[in-house]
Formats: structure tokens, sequence, C-alpha cells
């Protein structure tokens, strides 16, 4: 037995790494497998079933165990060492932080831009890093100091973020793109074979921590903060306050002369003094209530024949009342009223939307801003709070032959104190009409967050269409303007 046997044979086992015997030390090509497991899981992800999420998280805990048993071989994987545990860091609490509704909160600000050119150095830095280590291990194995791939692998990354940044797309590019990873990637495992077949090891290094310990620490942590923001960071805050009706004297006469004229009483005391008073001077009164499911209900299958049946879907309850309201104030001139209210308690009280499109057609439009707001019951009190917010936002859409149109959508985002009842709220809004042939359409689609089960977290109103976690409701207020009467 030669002296680098000798040697090979009485190593001890580094830093956790599994070995073959118990004289026997770990190789430094297993300490490597591991970093490029863990760069392979961060460099390619699949954007479907959360992996995009998954696979990086994982990978990540690959290349910090990796890195950290290698860290006092040379100065390139230390400073790989260093950098894995910033990009752990910063992983953790984005990963966090995406399980409350405030994770776009710097979206499209300059703090965002600063932190996606700190991530893309830190990746680079890194690449950077495992190709300088690498050439250490080549040449302390005496294979020299080139180490190809892994400079490869630097312009890969290079070339990607480039492509990034100017928003390049197409399935050529990213196909040669997965092949030179594959080919990379390839290579890099090969000359981690090539290293442990050299006899190439691991100085021992004492550690107070084991991987599985350092693991199992990083996972905790992050299940206690995904925990603790699903359980306070899935609402809006809100600015609740006892409701004051005694400024509703004031608008007493106008109040009135809505009820006589027809206006459901029980959206007229929901409104503000102020909205009340923009109701002066009414003449006539259009109004259309619909109960609406939130609920999936439940398929009731009928036999119509000998050999066929008819399956129906059948709601037991219809848990939101949604009510249109338009109050005529001049000849050409409405007040929109959009109110809405929860017959049984919410299920769940995360976020909550009020969508209205108030676009209309050439013969209408609006002619003032929105106003409205939100009431609940609790404690046996009444409680009242503005829109978290309310605004109005242009969408432009494209249809398949190229034609685009725009519209504006006003929407309400709001939540509910958890434990509150006979949840309701409203829009209101002026419009202009035509002076002849006017239909006026207004919609109003509620969003309401049935679950918080979902990864990452959004909102109401980014959510409304797009994911299961919330459900959407719509309801039209449509009535003939020039002869004052409902269309539906």
């Amino acid at each position: 037995m030669n002296e680098q046997e000798k040697t090979t044979m009485n190593i001890i086992e580094p830093e956790g790494l599994s070995s073959c015997g118990a004289d026997s030390g770990a190789w430094c090509g297993q300490a490597l497998k591991r970093v490029l497991i863990g760069m392979t899981l961060t460099g390619l992800t699949l954007n479907v079933l959360c992996l995009n999420y998954i696979l990086p998280a994982i990978g990540m805990v690959f290349l910090l165990v990796g890195l950290r048993a290698l860290r006092r071989e040379n100065a390139g994987f230390k400073g790989g060492y260093v950098i894995a545990i910033l990009r752990t860091f910063y992983i953790t609490v984005w990963m966090i932080l995406d399980t409350t509704i405030y994770a776009d909160v710097l979206t499209g600000t300059t703090a965002a831009v600063v932190l996606t050119l700190f991530n893309l150095v830190i990746v680079l830095a890194q690449v950077v890093c495992l190709w300088s280590g690498l050439k250490a291990l080549r040449q302390k194995a005496g294979f020299g100091a080139k180490c190809g791939a892994a400079a490869a692998l630097i312009v890969w990354n290079v070339v990607l973020c480039a492509l990034g940044l100017i928003s390049w797309s197409g399935w050529i590019m990213l196909s040669v793109m997965i092949a030179a990873y594959i080919i990379i990637m390839r290579r890099l495992f090969a000359l981690a074979g090539e290293l442990d077949n050299a006899g190439c090891t691991i100085t021992p290094v004492p550690v107070r921590v084991k991987d599985w310990q350092l693991v199992l620490s990083l996972a905790v942590l992050l299940a206690a903060g995904m925990a603790c923001g699903y359980a306070f960071g899935g609402s809006y805050p809100m600015e609740w306050t006892p409701l004051d009706n005694s400024a509703q004297a004031e608008v007493q006469s106008t109040k009135a002369k809505l009820l006589e004229l027809g206006f459901p009483e029980a959206v007229l005391n929901d409104l503000s003094s102020e909205d009340i008073a923009m109701c002066e001077g009414a003449t006539q009164i259009l109004s259309r209530t619909e109960d609406k499911p939130v609920n999936d209900g439940r398929e009731v299958t009928t036999q119509t024949g000998e050999n066929s049946y008819r399956i129906d879907t059948v709601y037991d309850a219809k848990e939101l009342r949604l009510t249109g309201v338009a109050v005529r104030v001049g000849e050409y001139r409405w007040i929109i009223f959009h109110h809405f209210l929860w017959t049984q308690p919410m299920n769940y009280c995360g976020t909550e939307a009020v969508q209205l499109w108030p676009n209309g057609q050439s013969d209408w439009w609006p002619d003032g801003d929105a106003t409205g707001r939100v009431l609940c019951g609790r404690d046996g009190q009444t409680l009242a709070a503005a829109y978290h917010s309310l605004d109005t936002q242009d969408t432009f859409t494209t249809d398949f032959f190229g034609n685009s149109q725009s519209s504006i959508n006003l929407t309400g985002a709001f939540s509910m104190p958890r434990g509150s009842e006979n949840q309701r709220g409203y829009v209101c809004f002026p419009i202009q009409t035509a002076q002849e042939d006017t239909y006026v359409n207004s919609w109003v689609n509620y969003t309401h967050q049935n679950t918080w089960a979902q990864y990452p977290a959004r909102t109401a109103r980014e959510g409304m269409w797009s994911s299961s976690a919330f459900k959407t409701i719509q309801f039209a207020l449509q009535f003939d303007a020039t002869e004052g009467r409902m269309m539906y």
C-alpha cells in the first residue's frame, strides 16, 4: 500500500458526509455532487405545481451543505459558501413573504430593481466561485488548473441574465439554452467522478451542527415563518370604527324622499350622509336585487326517461345578496349604487374585492369620483370602514384578430374582521347619459376568498379570475335611461 492510499484510509468523516467505512474518509466528489445537484435545481425549474418555488429551495439546501463541506479547501469554495448562506436567507425570506398578501408590495419600485440585480450578481458570483474552487481542486488532483465546463457555466448564466433583462422569449432559444445547460452539467458531474477516482479528499473539519441538524433547523424555521405568514399576513389592515348615524339627520329629508321613491331601506341605511346628499333632487329610482350562491352547490340526478338522466346543480344556500340601485337626479344624470350583503357569515375572512365595469358605451360615462364603505357587526356593535383601496385601472385586451380595446375597471378591495357577521358594503358613482336611446349596463364582480390554502398568496383583486382560492359572482344593473325602466 503506497503513502497516498494510507493517507486516504485514515481520513476521518468530514461534516456529516457519508463514507464507505469507519476508517475511510469522504471524497471531495461527494460534496461536489451535492453542489452540482443544487446548481441544477436552482438553474432549471418548472413553473407547475409550485415547483418553481420548491426546486430552488431544495437546491439551495444542497448548495449550502455541499459548500459547507468544501469551504476549507480553497478560497473559491469559501466564497461560494458565504454566498450560499446569503442566497438561503434571501430565498427563505421571500418564501415566507409569499404566504402573505404583501409579497408584491415592492413590485415596480426601485427597491425591487435593486433586489433583482443583487440576486443576479450573487448568482453569477457563486458560479465564478465554483469555477475558482474547481480549478484549485483539479490542480490538487494533478489534472491541471483549467476547468472549461465551469467557465462555460459562467457564460451560460451571463447569457441567461442578458436574455431576462431584454425579455427575450422563443422556443428555439429556450431549447438551445436547456441543451447547453444539460451538456455543461453532465461534464461537471463527470468531473466530480474523476476527482473521486483520483483520490481527492476533503480536509476534515470538526463541526458542532451536523448536516441533518442544519437542514432540519432550516425546515422548521421555514415552516414556522410560513405558518405566521398565513395566520397574520392574509388580510388588509382596516380602520374599523363604530357606526354613527347621527350625521344622517342633516339629510333626513333627502332620505325620506328616497324611501318614498322606492329606494331599498336596508341599502339606504348603510349609506353615508355624503352619498345620500348626492341624491338630493331625485325624481326616479330603479332597483334590482338578487341572491347569489358563493358555494359550489350539490349535484342532483333526475331520471327523465328509461335510460336518460338530467344532472342539476342545486344550491341549498345563497349567501350573497346583491342589489343595484339607479337614482335619477337630473334629466341625463344618475347615481348608481351597487350594494352587497352576506345573509350568512363568511366561511373565511381573507381578502374581498368588488369590481365594477363603469366604462359603458358611447352613450353613457362616469361623471365623478366613486365613493363607498364597508360595514359589519361584531360584539353587538355595527362597525364601518373605508375600503382599503377604491380606484380605477385602465386595462387593455386584444382579441384573436389583433383588435385592441380599453376598459376602466373600478375596484374596491377590503377585508372583514374575523368573528364578524352581517358583512356588507356598497360602491356608488355618478354617470352622465346621452340624450336619447341610452341603455345602461352596470356590471359588478364580487370576489370572495374562500380559503387560505394558496401559494403564493394572492389577493381577491389579483386572483379574481385565475385562482381556485377565490370565487367570483357577477351581477348587472341594466336599465333604459331614456324611458326610465328596468330592462331585466
